[in-house]
């Protein structure tokens, strides 16, 4: 058990560390974004493949340093070392071993799942702790799509009421900005799609740049409608109301189908922990009398 956690630690850090090399590498490769006609419009520190899954997942997350890869292999390689290094003080020490010692002699239907249990304790705690990294950048890009899912409706509206007004679209995304806390990822996103339209990228690159980090669905749609009034030379008003519109409407029936599958999820908790204690007050002390009347019946013999 203990040479087997070790070979694994040391492999599982050697593969981090030539994934840590490769991502380095990469990382220093400067390269050129050029448009169809050759004008440069920027310069940036990207790596070589494009379709690098985990810098995109990162980015997707909101980590979107240079070396955020990198800083989540080595997050990874040092979680995994601790956890190697917990499962074998556990297994030294002879923790799981006692634990499950204690539950053999419990009941069979309690000490049949624990006891395999402990016995893998030493793996599940390496486990546990070496997947704490993925499961904060899966955490952070959940609250990331809640975050822009929840502010877009009422952006959109705010969008809508300064374009009817008579401002012109880059006008309205100013004030909106201007009116707005950045620490929210849906107005960071706007701004950098903002400095993207002042740097001369076109104004449809820029929607689908924006639809490309975000990867939400409401914000996919509403930036394909904005390409699609773009390129028809639709007026903008109507489009955003039309959207923030539909936004609502979509949340409403979200809501609604989250509302009527309710009653379906409440039935495995209400089965599990509530009929049971209701039987136990109710019926408790009448079967505890009729024990005691069955003693005496039998002592009475």
């Amino acid at each position: 058990m203990k040479s087997l956690l070790i070979t694994l630690g040391w492999l599982f850090a050697m593969a981090v560390a030539y994934l840590i090399a490769t991502r380095w590498h990469r990382l220093t490769s400067v390269r050129r974004r050029v448009l169809d006609s050759g004008d440069v419009i920027m310069e940036e520190e990207v790596p070589e493949e494009s379709g690098d899954r985990l810098t995109r997942w990162l980015a997707l997350a909101g980590y979107r340093a240079p070396g955020s890869a990198s800083a989540f292999l080595l997050a990874c390689l040092l979680s995994a070392a601790l956890g190697a290094a917990l499962g074998l003080a556990s297994h030294s020490f002879g923790l799981f071993e006692l634990l499950q010692e204690r539950a053999e002699n419990m009941p069979v239907a309690i000490g049949g799942v624990s006891g395999p249990l402990f016995a893998a304790g030493p793996w599940l705690l390496f486990l546990g702790i070496a997947s704490i990294p993925w499961l904060t950048v899966r955490r952070r890009r959940r609250e990331r799509v809640l975050s822009i899912e929840q502010d877009l409706p009422v952006v959109l509206d705010l969008f809508a009421t300064l374009s009817e007004s008579g401002l012109g679209f880059d006008a309205s995304l100013s004030k909106l900005l201007e009116s707005e806390n950045d620490d929210r990822p849906l107005e960071a996103e706007l701004r950098l799609f903002q400095l993207e339209t002042l740097t001369g990228i076109p104004r449809v690159q820029c929607f689908r740049r924006l639809s490309d980090r975000c990867r939400v669905g409401s914000m996919t749609i509403f930036c394909s409608a904005m390409v699609q009034a773009e390129q028809v030379g639709a007026g903008f008003s109507a489009v955003l109301a039309r959207q923030a519109a539909d936004l609502r409407t979509r949340r409403r029936e979200e809501a609604m189908v989250q509302a009527h599958a309710l009653p379906v999820k409440l039935v495995f908790p209400l089965v599990a922990f509530f009929l049971p204690s209701i039987f136990l007050v109710t019926l408790g002390p009448a079967f505890r009398d009729f024990m005691e009347m069955i003693d005496g019946v039998i002592q009475g013999y």
